[in-house]
């Protein structure tokens, strides 16, 4: 995912990380922001700056943390990457560089 945003034209890079820990976790509080902290730390590795993230911290309840099936299904991490964009993101949307090519709807 990295690897295809640094391709994105004139741009750097913004990363929401998502960080979630299950209410019956040990210590959740401390794992989420452990999680978050190691994901950051990976992203910063491949070149991203630090100032471009921000994080997301949630603690999951009982019935957040089950599908609808009732299945436990816990995503502990996740990250969203977009692109900072000098004078806005408008270029952006015919670009074949730019992956998925998305259109702004209005």
């Amino acid at each position: 995912m990295v690897i295809a945003a640094r391709g994105w034209p004139d741009t750097e890079i913004r990363g929401v990380i998502q960080a979630a820990a299950y209410v019956r976790e040990d210590h959740p509080n401390e794992l989420v922001k452990q999680r978050g902290e190691r994901l950051k730390r990976y992203l910063l590795q491949l070149g991203l700056k630090e100032e471009n993230f921000w994080m997301e911290p949630h603690v999951l309840t009982e019935e957040e943390a089950h599908d609808s099936h009732g299945d436990l299904n816990i995503n502990q991490l996740g990250v969203t990457l977009y692109p900072i964009c000098e004078g806005g993101c408008d270029r952006l949307c015919n670009d074949p560089h730019v992956t998925p090519v998305m259109k702004t709807i209005k």
